[in-house]
């Protein structure tokens, strides 16, 4: 019995919070005082370094010392078991960690800047050095952020900028305070942008574009394929070959003219010279639209020429073949 109960003691004596022991006057005595002492659960700091108190609650004697540098700006930094040990040892804290496992993150607050307000900031430096105003300037580390120390107004600025106009490549130096951990270089390229026409909404195979069926977006003269279709007016009253997306620019080859003839169909067979004019009736071998150039077979003859649609049913025989209608 009394082992039992010496082990209960000694498991609630491990178990009981970690205490810190004070200096504290009372009636003119020193006694010793108790402070409770943990860890923070989350420690976000706004300063340049880490304090005692950042770390461990309770140490308010010492709560304002300094015991780390703060990580930069929107980062963190882990300090293990080690180290905290170390650091309650270097105060005398009566805090021991409850497993080597123990750690605590530290991060830094920031104000973050975006990528596209950097861009912002950037096109307008490059256009004053003779850069193109239809353009974008476009960084090239695609997940690039900026976070600036919170606590001061601090003011972007581009302290030094290349620019070759040639390639549209340019370089420059963020800056936002004094220190020299207060500037970042980054690099990228002027795109020169182009307006065109896009479909808001997909389109089937054999869909007719209308003027209400698009919507204009800005893209890189680069990334622009050489037969995309920059003209709204060669769009429109235009079939889809195949299956359109929204918000794509439009190739030569997605598009085709609407089919008023269809293959096997009867059409007018039409040959026009200076002195006359003759029909005759013919089997489409071939689908198509107004203006396309199709194979006809004569009805009569089961000769097979050549002609252009002209309309529905209706196909225009050249002079040169006029012969091959008898």
């Amino acid at each position: 019995m009394r082992l039992l109960t010496l082990l209960m003691s000694l498991t609630l004596l491990l178990s009981a919070p970690t205490w810190a022991a004070g200096d504290k006057s009372q009636n003119g005595a020193t006694v010793d005082v108790i402070d409770f002492i943990t860890l923070n659960d989350r420690v976000v700091i706004e300063d340049g370094v880490i304090r005692l108190g950042d770390v461990f609650r309770g140490s308010s004697k010492y709560a304002n010392r300094v015991i780390a540098y703060a990580p930069r700006p929107g980062g963190r930094s882990v300090f293990d078991a080690r180290w905290l040990k170390r650091v309650a040892r270097a105060f005398k804290l009566n805090w021991r960690p409850a497993s080597s496992a123990e750690r605590i993150i530290v991060e830094r607050a920031s104000q973050l800047v975006r990528k596209d307000e950097i861009e912002a900031l950037l096109h307008e430096r490059l256009v004053a050095e003779g850069g193109d105003l239809s353009s974008r300037a476009k960084l090239s580390n695609r997940s690039f952020v900026l976070h600036l120390p919170v606590g001061e107004d601090y003011l972007l600025d581009i302290e030094q900028m290349s620019f070759d106009q040639s390639t549209g490549r340019f370089s420059a130096i963020l800056a936002w305070g004094t220190g020299k951990d207060e500037r970042r270089r980054v690099t990228g390229r002027l795109e020169r942008l182009i307006e065109v026409p896009v479909l808001s909404q997909r389109k089937m195979g054999g869909d007719i574009i209308q003027k209400s069926d698009l919507k204009w977006i800005e893209v890189t003269e680069k990334r622009l394929a050489r037969n995309a279709i920059i003209d709204a007016s060669r769009l429109i009253g235009m079939a889809a070959k195949r299956s359109i997306g929204a918000g794509k620019a439009i190739s030569a080859s997605d598009i085709r003219r609407p089919k008023v003839v269809s293959k096997g169909q009867i059409v007018t067979m039409v040959l026009v010279t200076p002195i006359m004019r003759l029909t005759t009736k013919g089997k489409a071998l071939q689908a198509g639209g107004t203006g396309d150039t199709i194979r006809i077979s004569n009805t009569q003859t089961s000769t097979v020429v050549e002609g252009v649609i002209t309309g529905p049913g209706q196909v225009r025989v050249d002079t040169a073949i006029n012969l091959a209608m008898r």
